[in-house]
């Protein structure tokens, strides 16, 4: 799956960022190739780490796990590095599907500089690293709080969304990924299988299987699944209909299998979701 961007407005986008901020940002698309960034050059003390190819790489690893994580939560990822920074992935979706990644970070947040700087050392002292220069740029590392942190990653998850939609962003047409995706949704009442799938795009199963994991971030019926939880997410607080009839409206007619699926995914049962996300003033459906 590819990205077509409009590089001017994206990094217009991403510069407007940095001034409020002074936040490195990136974009990745699905294949954790980079499409754009502001500053383009990353920050003194992550350019000391990676003067070191072998711990260069690791800072790709690092960003590919958050990116992956974020390919199958579908949320936005904030995490602390091998580095010791904290780090923010936000997926650009469409309606089922992320498509890219932006990531802002490189920060320090931590009760401790001293502990933090240990664990660092820790983590570093195997590669080939001038650690006198690193600490320095390590002290000189602002330090921000969690609540800032997370009042950035909001403000990213709007502009995640503002990307796809005013089409800075914009998503090769017509790709099999693409046509699977629509075939499930629109088939999702149904039977859905490897076998169904492979015979409607004559395709085979590694393929499919490639597919889904590349695009989707996990295994088909995996996807599959979390399709049909994200509907009956949407049903049991936006409309009436018993839970029964919302798991037959998904593909999953047997209630108890529902049920559990339910809680597996979300950690909650459908009727404790239901009354925590009914539309305010709507008497919900009965069990």
């Amino acid at each position: 799956m590819s990205l077509l961007f409009n590089l001017p407005d994206v990094k217009e986008l991403l510069r407007n960022f940095y001034t409020l901020t002074g936040i490195r940002t990136v974009i990745f698309d699905n294949s954790f190739t980079e499409l754009a960034a502001y500053p383009t050059r990353h920050s003194t003390y992550c350019h000391i780490i990676r003067s070191d190819p072998r711990a260069e790489a690791q800072c790709i690893l690092c960003d590919q796990a958050a990116c992956t994580q974020v390919k199958k939560e579908k949320t936005l990822y904030t995490y602390q590095c091998h580095a010791g920074l904290t780090e923010t992935v936000v997926p650009i979706q469409t309606d089922n599907q992320v498509i890219g990644y932006i990531m802002f970070g490189q920060l320090l947040q931590t009760g401790s500089r001293d502990e933090l700087w240990e664990k660092v050392c820790e983590n570093i002292s195997p590669y080939n690293v001038d650690m006198n220069k690193l600490y320095s740029a390590f002290q000189r590392k602002k330090y921000i709080s969690k609540e800032v942190i997370d009042a950035y990653a909001k403000t990213m998850e709007m502009s995640a969304s503002y990307l796809y939609l005013s089409r800075m962003l914009v998503l090769k047409e017509d790709t099999l990924a693409q046509k699977i995706d629509g075939y499930i949704t629109e088939h999702i009442q149904e039977p859905l299988s490897v076998p169904v799938l492979c015979k409607a795009f004559s395709i085979s199963k590694s393929h499919l299987y490639k597919l889904s994991e590349q695009n989707f971030g996990m295994g088909i019926a995996e996807y599959i699944r979390s399709l049909r939880i994200q509907m009956a997410k949407r049903l049991l607080g936006d409309t009436d209909s018993p839970i029964y009839e919302i798991a037959e409206q998904v593909g999953i007619p047997d209630y108890n299998y529902f049920t559990k699926a339910f809680k597996k995914v979300t950690g909650t049962l459908p009727s404790v979701y239901r009354k925590e996300n009914t539309l305010q003033g709507r008497t919900p459906g009965r069990f």
